[in-house]
C-alpha cells in the first residue's frame, strides 16, 4: 500500500503549513496553503444547519450529557445548492493559484501518475488537528475526483506515535464482533443489528449488549478473546471543537471515551481491528480513541439518519466480507449512498475514516489470520504443452530471478556523489553515539576533504531538540534525530525560510534498565507506564520484591525522553517521582549503584545491553510472552552474563518487542554546501556499507 500523507499545521500567520509524504516513495515536499476561504466556511455552516434541521436528522441527535435539545420551531429543509457551493468554495480555495501552495498540487499530480501503473492500493491520509479542517468533505477536491477516484480519503492521528503499532489479531477460529446497541428512542436500530446478526450465516461470532449498563459494556470489553471489530449504534455526540464524544448507553448512562478507557485498551491489545460508530457526530470519540492506539475507526462526522445508517452499514459489510479492502469497502458504501442526495444533501460526506499512523492495510481475510490463496492450475492432458509450459516457465524464472538479483545489487551499492570539500559541524541526539564512533573512523579515510567535526551547544543539554534547534540557528550544518521533526520546528523553519528534510536511516529499539540483581521478570507496557506516571510506587505491585521505585529519565530536550512521553505516557505526564538526569551514563550508575533504591531508567538498547552494572528488562506482551531486547552472544561473559549479548534483531524484524522508533539525519534544504553535506551523509548511512555499520552499532538496518 503506498500512502500519500498530507500533513497540516497552522502557523502564526494566517494559512496552514503542508508537508506532502509519500511512504513508499520516501520522499515529501512543503507548501503553504491560505486560510480557509469566508464563503467556504459560511457555505459550510449553512449546510449544516440546513442539515440538521431535517426531522429525520434532529430525532437522532444526542445532546451533551446534561443539556437538552432547543425546542424545534420551524422546519427548514436542506437544499442542494448548500452541498454545491460547499463544494465551488472548497475548490476555490484548494485550487488556489498562491505560489507556496502550488508544489503541493502539482506533485500530488505527478504521485498520482507515477502510481498509476502500480497494482497496489493507494491512500490518502489528512493530518489536520484544526477542526474546520476536518469536517470539510476533502473527496469532493476535484483534483482527487480526477488523479484518484478509487482513493477513499481518511484522517489520522495529530500526534506521532512512532512504530507502536499493534499488529495482534484475536486468536479465535472466527471473526468475533461486540455490538452495543445504545439509547434509541427516536431511531430504529434493529436494521443495524439486522445486517450484523446476517454476518452470523458467514460462521462470524455476534455478541450483542442491549442498552447495557457501564459495568456490563466494560466486562464484555475485557473478555479474554478478544474481538476483530466493535459496533456502536444508537445515539451519540461530539463538542463542537471535535475533541470529545460520548456514547448514550441507556436511558440513564451517558458515556465519554474517557470513562471506559481501560476496557477499551483491554479489548485493544487482544486484538481489535476496527470500531464501527454507526451513530451521530463521531469526530470527537475517533480523536480519543486514536490516542488509544486503536488501530481503525469509521465513524459519521454529522448526525446521521436512519435509512443512510443502515445502507452504508449493508452496502460496507458486502464489500469488505468480499475481500476488499477496508479504504475500497468504505469508499464503494459511501458513493452507493448517492440516491440520498435530493432528501439528505451532503450525506455521502458522512461515513469517515479515521487511522493510525502507518497502519496496514486490513481486508477481511487478513482479519480472520488468513494469507490469500495461491492459484491453483488443471493441468494439461498434452504431454509437450507441458513441456513448453515448464520451458517457458523456466525462462521467465530465470529471468525474473537475474532482475531480481541485479535490482537488489545496486540497492545495496548506491554510487555516492563526491562529498562536498570543507569542514562541517554536526550534533544532536546522544542515542547516535555508537553510530557516531564507528562513522567518524570511515568517513575520514575514504573521503578525508569531507571533515565532520560533532559540536555541543555551550549551554543547551545534548539531544535531539538541541541538534534541530541549532541547526535552525546557523549553529550546525546537519543535526542527527531519534525523533521526528515536531511541528513547531516546521512552523520555526517556515518562518525563517529555511526547509526541513528527515532522512530515516535506522530503527532503534529503547531498552529498560535496572539493578542486575532486582529479581522481576519484565514488565508490560502498561506497567511500565504506571510507573512513570506514579501509579505504581512499589516493585511488589508487578510481581517483584519489596522495594520502592526510583524512576530515572533523561530531561524533556532529549528525543528519546519524547518518543517515551508521547508513546508510552500517551496522555498523561510524568508522575512526580521521576528524577531527571542529564545524560544516560550517569543515570545507568545511578541505577546499578545499590539494589536497595529500586532505580529504572530507559534508554537506547546499543547504550544498554552491553552495561554490566545494569540489565535489561523484557517486555512482556499479551498472554504472557517475554520478549527480550537482547540475546545471548557467542563467546561467554567474564564480567557478567550478559557482557556480550547483542541485539535481538529478529524481534525488531517482526515487530515483536514493540518499543522501536526511526533514527533521522536532518537536512537543512538551502541549495548551500551545508545541504549537499546532509544529503552526502544520509545517503552513506542508507548505502550497504552504512548499514553494516548502523547493524554493527546494534541498530536495525531499514534496507
Amino acid at each position: 500500500m503506498t500512502t500519500v500523507n498530507l500533513k497540516f499545521r497552522r502557523t502564526s500567520q494566517e494559512g496552514f503549513l503542508v508537508i506532502l509524504r509519500v511512504k513508499n516513495l520516501e520522499e515529501e515536499t512543503e507548501g503553504f496553503l491560505p486560510p480557509l476561504l469566508p464563503e467556504l466556511k459560511s457555505s459550510f455552516n449553512q449546510w449544516q444547519s440546513a442539515y440538521r434541521q431535517i426531522e429525520a436528522v434532529r430525532s437522532c441527535v444526542a445532546p451533551a450529557p446534561g443539556l437538552r435539545l432547543a425546542p424545534k420551531t420551524v422546519t427548514i429543509y436542506s437544499h442542494g445548492e448548500h452541498t454545491v457551493a460547499v463544494k465551488k468554495y472548497l475548490n476555490e480555495w484548494l485550487n488556489s493559484s498562491e505560489s507556496r501552495w502550488r508544489p503541493i498540487r502539482d506533485r500530488l499530480i505527478a504521485i498520482a501518475h507515477q502510481l498509476h501503473h502500480l497494482n497496489e492500493e493507494v491512500t490518502i491520509i489528512i493530518d489536520a488537528k484544526d477542526i474546520d479542517l476536518r469536517r470539510i468533505p476533502w473527496q469532493e477536491w476535484d483534483l482527487f475526483e480526477q488523479h484518484y477516484p478509487q482513493v477513499e480519503v481518511a484522517f489520522s492521528s495529530p500526534k506521532n506515535v512512532g512504530k507502536l503499532i499493534n499488529k495482534v489479531v484475536p486468536k479465535s477460529k472466527n471473526i468475533r464482533i461486540l455490538v452495543a446497541v445504545g439509547r434509541s428512542d427516536s431511531i430504529n436500530t434493529k436494521d443495524d443489528l439486522k445486517v450484523i446478526q446476517q454476518l452470523e450465516e458467514n460462521e462470524v461470532e455476534v455478541i450483542c449488549l442491549m442498552q447495557p449498563s457501564r459495568k456490563e459494556l466494560c466486562e464484555a470489553l475485557w473478555n479474554k478473546q478478544g474481538y476483530h471489530i466493535f459496533v456502536f449504534t444508537g445515539h451519540s455526540g461530539s463538542q463542537k471543537d471535535g475533541q470529545i464524544g460520548w456514547i448514550e448507553l441507556n436511558d440513564k448512562d451517558s458515556l465519554s471515551i474517557q470513562e471506559f478507557q481501560e476496557a477499551l485498551k483491554q479489548a485493544i491489545s487482544k486484538g481489535l481491528q476496527l470500531a464501527i460508530f454507526n451513530s451521530c457526530d463521531g469526530l470527537g470519540f475517533a480523536h480519543q480513541l486514536l490516542q488509544l492506539h486503536l488501530p481503525r475507526i469509521i465513524v459519521m462526522r454529522e448526525p446521521v439518519p436512519d435509512l443512510v445508517a443502515v445502507e452504508f452499514l449493508k452496502y460496507f459489510f458486502q464489500e469488505f466480507t468480499g475481500n476488499n479492502s477496508l479504504f475500497t469497502s468504505v469508499q464503494k458504501a459511501r458513493k452507493r449512498l448517492e440516491h440520498f442526495k435530493s432528501e439528505y444533501p451532503g450525506a455521502i460526506w458522512l461515513p469517515t475514516i479515521c487511522i493510525e499512523p502507518n497502519i496496514e492495510p486490513l481486508t477481511w481475510r487478513i482479519m480472520c489470520g488468513n494469507k490469500p490463496k495461491e492459484t491453483t492450475f488443471e493441468k494439461p492432458n498434452n504431454l509437450s504443452h507441458t513441456i513448453n509450459k515448464n520451458i517457458r516457465f523456466w525462462l521467465v524464472t530465470s529471468l525474473v530471478s537475474v532482475l531480481l538479483v541485479c535490482m537488489f545489487w545496486f540497492a545495496c551499492n548506491i554510487v555516492l556523489p563526491l562529498p562536498p570539500s570543507g569542514t562541517f559541524l554536526y550534533g544532536g541526539s546522544t542515542s547516535w553515539e555508537p553510530i557516531r564512533e564507528l562513522v567518524d573512523k570511515k568517513i575520514p579515510a575514504k573521503w578525508p576533504q569531507f571533515n565532520l567535526i560533532y559540536h555541543t551547544h555551550p549551554t543547551f543539554k545534548l539531544g535531539s531538540g538541541t541538534g534541530i534547534k541549532m541547526l535552525l540557528e546557523g549553529q550546525i550544518s546537519l543535526a542527527e534525530s531519534s525523533r521526528y521533526i515536531r511541528d513547531y520546528e516546521f512552523l520555526r523553519a517556515a518562518n525563517l525560510g529555511i526547509k526541513l528534510k528527515q532522512v530515516p536511516v535506522a530503527i532503534d529499539a529503547i531498552a529498560i534498565a535496572v539493578h542486575p540483581s532486582l529479581n522481576i521478570p519484565g514488565l508490560s507496557i502498561e506497567q511500565l507506564k504506571g510507573i512513570y506516571t506514579g501509579e505504581i510506587t512499589n516493585w511488589q505491585e508487578v510481581g517483584g520484591p519489596n522495594l520502592k521505585i526510583t524512576p530515572y529519565s533523561r530531561p524533556d530536550d532529549s528525543g528519546t525522553t519524547e518518543f517515551f512521553k508521547e508513546n508510552i505516557l500517551v496522555n498523561d505526564n510524568f508522575g512526580a517521582n521521576v528524577k531527571f538526569i542529564s545524560t544516560t551514563n550517569h543515570a545507568l550508575k545511578k541505577v546499578g549503584k545499590n539494589l536497595n533504591d529500586g532505580a529504572i531508567y530507559y534508554a537506547s538498547a546499543s547504550e544498554v545491553i552491553n552495561q554490566c552494572i545494569v540489565k535489561t528488562l523484557p517486555i512482556i506482551r499479551e498472554l504472557g510472552k517475554v520478549i527480550a531486547v537482547d540475546k545471548n552472544g557467542n563467546i561467554p561473559g567474564i564480567k557478567c552474563p550478559w557482557e556480550n549479548h547483542k541485539i535481538n534483531i529478529d524481534v525488531l524484524k517482526n515487530d515483536d518487542y514493540t518499543i522501536t522508533r526511526y533514527l533521522f539525519v536532518i537536512v537543512k534544504k538551502n541549495g548551500q554546501e551545508e545541504e549537499k553535506a546532509g544529503e552526502f551523509f544520509a545517503n552513506y548511512l542508507l548505502s550497504n556499507e552504512g548499514q553494516n555499520i548502523i547493524e554493527k552499532a546494534g541498530f536495525l538496518r531499514i534496507h
